[in-house]
């Protein structure tokens, strides 16, 4: 056989084991670090849940020879230093296609170097923090609207609507807190006020009484709040029993369904969303998730759905990439789901020429 006819079979043959190769990666990797347990551990099982509500319909009703999504689960308890050390895991030894569904800005902040070096996707976050709107040094997709239109509504409700004037701000002391700490101050400040007093309390922990001495001293009419559904219900009614009249509100991780559970008597607390409520909310895919909840334990509440819609998306934009999957094209193809699947806009009910998703709001009154 001449020297052509070897070098045309090992090019024949390696041509065949690269397709083999190819086709036979039928499973997408996605990697999920979230608090599973803990004080905010609420948060991080709906978001679980939803998703996997989702990814596990599409992997039962997936088209043949389509890719199946392996939905590797890891508990962060929502400390940063845990959250670096299984993205570690995930993308480093596990070699997943995608990181999906972090939850809280500390932890994705602390990610960041991760994000820059592997150029892994970053989907998803439960987080609305400005350094992940338009990132520069690494992939993301970030589906939710941002923390400074949440702060924004916030304001709004209490100074434009409510008419108050003398608004303080309860603080997580840290890169959550810092980042929506700044919308608030910037928001009032468009208005021509300023915070009455800015009290603070450390991640993962209800210690408020501190807070709460500070906020005695002062007269407050609206109580604008950063933290998860822990210390700021343990805030509000304390705050009650002292007879601090005021009014509350938060930005939507706090986790509406888990805050209001936990209070006593009648306070006024108003809790920004960024998803519909999926109990009345218009759509196939509202109708679609309340039928796939509905012979389980799970409940209609904004971060199931959140999940749910989350693993949507994702799964839509799988589909339109081929194997391996390429970081570009997933990207590209999630933007372009987001923008012109009509399925996902009838959900948020936007106009044609709407790109920016809406703020909702949920009241305990």
């Amino acid at each position: 056989m001449s020297i052509f006819g070897v070098k045309f079979l090992l090019f024949v043959f390696a041509s065949a084991v690269l397709n083999f190769t190819v086709s036979a990666q039928t499973v997408v990797k996605i990697g999920m670090s979230t608090a599973l347990s803990g004080p905010a551990k609420e948060i991080g099982q709906h978001l679980k849940a939803g998703a996997e509500l989702h990814f596990n319909f599409y992997n039962q009703h997936k088209a043949n020879g389509a890719a199946a999504i392996e939905l590797q689960l890891l508990d962060d308890g929502y400390e940063p230093h845990k959250t670096v050390t299984n993205a570690r895991k995930l993308v480093y030894e596990n070699k997943v296609d995608a990181l999906f569904g972090v939850m809280g800005t500390p932890t994705s902040y602390a990610i960041k170097p991760i994000l820059e070096h592997s150029k892994v996707p970053f989907l998803m976050p439960y987080t609305g923090a400005e350094f992940l709107q338009e990132p520069h040094t690494f992939n993301a997709f970030n589906f939710r609207t941002s923390y400074n239109k949440e702060a924004q509504d916030i304001i709004r409700y209490f100074i434009d609507e409510q008419k108050l004037k003398r608004v303080a701000l309860l603080i997580q002391a840290d890169e959550f807190g810092l980042t929506v700490e700044k919308s608030l101050t910037r928001a009032l400040a468009e208005r021509g006020f300023k915070p009455v007093v800015i009290t603070r309390f450390k991640r993962n922990t209800d210690d408020v009484e501190r807070a709460l001495e500070q906020a005695q001293k002062h007269k407050i009419e609206g109580f604008a709040m950063v933290g998860t559904y822990t210390p700021l219900s343990k805030f509000i009614n304390r705050a009650m029993e002292v007879g601090l009249e005021t009014q509350y509100a938060t930005v939507s991780f706090a986790s509406s369904n888990e805050l209001f559970t936990r209070l006593s008597g009648q306070p006024k607390v108003l809790v920004t969303e960024v998803v519909p409520d999926p109990a009345i909310c218009k759509g196939k895919l509202c109708d679609s998730f309340r039928e796939a909840i509905r012979n389980t334990t799970l409940s209609h509440n904004e971060q199931v759905f959140e999940g749910y819609l989350n693993a949507y998306l994702l799964t839509t934009a799988i589909q339109q990439c081929g194997l391996p999957i390429d970081s570009d094209c997933l990207l590209n193809a999630l933007q372009q789901e987001l923008e012109h699947n009509a399925v996902i806009r009838e959900v948020f009910m936007l106009q044609p020429a709407q790109k920016k998703l809406p703020v909702y709001r949920s009241f305990f009154q």
